[in-house]
């Protein structure tokens, strides 16, 4: 017989039953694997300098020590014929061919690396200030003035630029040719001849394998940074001696060759003041600055220089330091002349040194960080 349950029991049955269900933990669902970290960039590849270190080179140095070779052969030539024949005319030619050479020098400064230091070129050239007291003495002696006893017997403030300087000129204007003695002449010759030395060694040095430099010439050398045989183990490396060669000469003028001479109000110690050509130097070693940053040696000419490199980084540094190179041009230009009747033109002199230092600054702070980061 049947049994019949009453359809109410139905629905606790049902609810015992899901209660009495399985009571382990819930399965987590499976974690999901992490999405792998995105692959880094590349590295930005390293600037190449290439264009910018031949054009430094070629353009710049070489160009500049090629007319101060060729200035140096003209004053050789022009005070042995005043030697020759000592007429004022012949004077006056040697005094204005000074002038020439003394340009590409001061236009130079702006690299004082490499031979012109390895050699010790620069002292040789153009130390300063000049003895007088020893020079007389020199000339009063007995020995044999002669190129070997001034490069061998003589100090390097005894011969270059500015002991030709007091042998051709004084208070600004070429010496009256009648008062330079037969010593003196003697002297010019030699001391001109070393000069003369000098200039064509150092134009050689950076085009032609020099004893003292290297077993190639500086220049290929300069160009080829990161290859073997340079002692520049980078590009970056090469840009950076040619930016510390701008700012070292931008110190010297700003803080020696303009400051000393107008903290001190000596006249004495202002370099180039038997010609009063003191302030063309200082204009010549800016130009030295602009010319290393543009790439090219002639006035307003312009190869791949560093300029280029900036310009493509960033813009408006490019435009500040072309601006500030050639303010500071200008504030030396606005110092009366000659520099050495003018120390008391604070206003002039003040700016000049403060425009010198901004372009200081602004190498040390804003270039020389942006070359380092473009090593890649």
């Amino acid at each position: 017989m049947k049994r019949f349950f009453p359809a109410f029991l139905s629905v606790p049955v049902l609810m015992l039953t899901l209660a009495c269900g399985d009571d382990s933990d819930p399965v987590a669902p499976p974690t999901p694997t992490p999405a792998p970290p995105p692959a880094p960039p590349p590295p930005a590849a390293a600037y190449d300098f290439s264009p910018i270190l031949n054009a430094y080179v070629d353009g710049v140095v070489v160009a500049t020590y090629a007319d101060l070779d060729a200035q140096a052969t003209t004053l050789n030539e022009a005070v042995q014929a005043f030697a020759a024949d000592p007429t004022q005319d012949n004077l006056n030619a040697a005094a204005e061919a000074w002038i020439a050479t003394r340009e590409p020098w001061e236009a130079s400064e702006g690299f004082l690396f490499g031979p012109v230091a390895f050699l010790s070129l620069d002292p040789s050239l153009d130390s300063w200030p000049l003895d007088q007291a020893q020079l007389q003495e020199v000339l009063d002696s007995n020995f044999e003035l002669s190129p070997d006893f001034i490069y061998e017997g003589l100090n390097a403030a005894l011969r270059g630029f500015h002991t030709v300087e007091f042998l051709l000129f004084r208070g600004g204007e070429p010496r009256n040719a009648a008062d330079v003695t037969e010593r003196e002449i003697e002297y010019l010759v030699a001391a001109t001849q070393v000069l003369y030395d000098d200039a064509a060694l150092l134009h050689e040095s950076w085009t032609s394998a020099v004893e003292g430099v290297g077993p190639r010439a500086f220049g290929e050398e300069f160009k080829n940074a990161g290859n073997a045989g340079s002692r520049y183990l980078s590009h970056q490396e090469a840009i950076l001696e040619l930016i510390e060669g701008m700012i070292v000469i931008a110190d010297e003028v700003g803080n020696g060759k303009i400051s000393d001479p107008f903290t001190q109000k000596n006249p004495a110690i202002v370099e180039s003041w038997f010609s009063w050509n003191s302030l063309t130097d200082f204009k010549n070693n800016a130009r030295s600055i602009q010319n290393a940053y543009l790439g090219g040696y002639h006035k307003g000419e312009r190869g791949t220089g560093l300029s280029a490199f900036v310009a493509a980084e960033d813009a408006a540094l490019d435009t500040r330091i072309q601006a500030e190179i050639q303010a500071a041009y200008d504030a030396i230009d606005a110092i009366p002349e000659p520099f050495r009747n003018n120390l008391d033109a604070a206003a002039e002199i003040e700016a000049a040194m403060a425009a010198l230092n901004v372009v200081v600054e602004t190498f040390e702070s804003d270039l020389k960080p942006l070359v380092r980061a473009s090593a890649g």
